[in-house]
């Protein structure tokens, strides 16, 4: 029990070191340290392949670190992302070596349900009674002010507008449509018998974040769902036959204000193309501190996860990251869909909760714990437990 325990709590301070905008920066970067600390003993573990994967992201880093010193003139210039980022990559490392992909989509799911849940709440106040909006505190996200429960967080416009948009406990609804529709994958993958109830929960939470990410990503996994599942047929059919209009109405909207084309569009396609142009004069990337020196007076850099690996890190990094990307598509074809569309919209690489994707994760041994029942463990036809 103690096990499991300390595990949900492990996978809460991934989700909000994260996403979570009530954390400060050195917050967030204490507790990767904290978990990294935690965790030594599963740097011992040396299997060859990924030790392979961890030199060579530690290989670019340092590379970029010692060529990113020819931008400053102390070392007390040098960006602390130089530190941070590998520290990520680092837990991720550490993450997919301590949990099975099962274990840890199953800890996910337990989580992660409870936030959808929490974020609807969110949605019900500010769309039937807002005036509540107004007594939560107050929090500074950047240059903007919004307000929290803490459990959810509501966007504001202004002293008194309420963007109508679910951000559940992330800084925006692009970033939480990931935390959900995460969540889904990872309750069909645990599942077999699944309920309706709960994939109407992370239903309903990914289409109020009206997230045009989140909207591509749950129509790929909805149609996954709707080939595989005969129950789910019923319910999504129900859901068009009583929803159509009000959906039709989203699918306009997203074609005509934020796909391409859109005024949505051009504003976050056109950093991204400057950013692939300036890259190509720097084969290793700007560098941290390079990367600030040069948007000093850029008021875009890139909002992505590609076009920010690229002008930093270069050609080494992005190739590296890609083809590490690219290897879901054998056995994790939606994994795939969902952190690619969502890299392609948020600046979210780096992220501990994203990092142990780019590693394989551990496979199932003998004597290791059942990820549903830890206090079950594998016999060696790994279809049945000695409890």
């Amino acid at each position: 029990m103690m096990n499991n325990r300390n595990a949900y709590i492990e996978i809460i301070i991934l989700i909000l070191a994260s996403f979570s905008p009530l954390l400060s920066q050195p917050i967030k970067a204490a507790l990767v340290l904290i978990l990294l600390i935690i965790n030594y003993k599963y740097f011992l573990k040396f299997r060859k392949n990924k030790i392979i994967i961890l030199g060579i992201f530690i290989a670019i880093f340092t590379l970029s670190l010692t060529l990113d010193l020819r931008n400053v003139s102390s070392l007390s210039q040098i960006h602390i992302l130089n530190l941070y980022f590998p520290m990520c990559i680092l837990l991720g490392y550490v993450i997919s070596e301590k949990y099975t992909l099962n274990r840890f989509c199953y800890l996910l799911d337990k989580i992660i349900i409870v936030l959808a849940v929490f974020s609807l709440i969110g949605v019900f106040i500010y769309t039937f009674i807002p005036n509540i909006v107004t007594y939560l505190p107050s929090y500074n996200n950047y240059h903007t002010t919004h307000r929290t429960a803490y459990i959810f967080n509501v966007l504001t416009n202004g002293p008194n507008g309420i963007l109508k948009r679910n951000a559940g406990i992330a800084w925006e609804p692009g970033a939480f449509q990931f935390i959900a529709n995460l969540g889904l994958y990872a309750y069909l993958k645990t599942n077999k018998k699944i309920s309706l109830f709960k994939i109407g929960i992370y239903s309903l939470a990914v289409i109020t974040t009206k997230s045009t990410a989140g909207i591509l990503i749950f129509l790929a996994i909805t149609f996954k769902l709707f080939i595989e599942d005969k129950k789910a047929r019923v319910l999504i059919l129900s859901s068009v036959l009583i929803f159509g209009g009000l959906i039709l109405e989203e699918l306009i909207y997203q074609y005509r204000y934020k796909l391409f084309g859109s005024f949505a569009f051009e504003i976050r396609l056109q950093p991204l193309l400057n950013a692939f142009n300036e890259g190509r004069n720097h084969f290793f990337g700007m560098g941290n501190s390079g990367f600030d020196i040069y948007y000093r007076n850029v008021t875009t850099p890139p909002w992505d996860s590609f076009g920010q690996i690229f002008i930093r890190y270069g050609y080494p990094l992005f190739i590296f990251i890609n083809f590490r990307l690219l290897r879901l598509i054998k056995n994790q074809k939606v994994l795939f869909i969902i952190i690619v569309i969502t890299l392609s919209s948020q600046n979210i690489w780096f992220f501990p909760l994203l990092t142990p994707f780019y590693f394989s994760f551990t496979e199932n041994k003998i004597g290791e714990l059942d990820f549903k029942n830890p206090n079950c463990q594998i016999k060696l036809d790994k279809k049945s437990h000695l409890c």
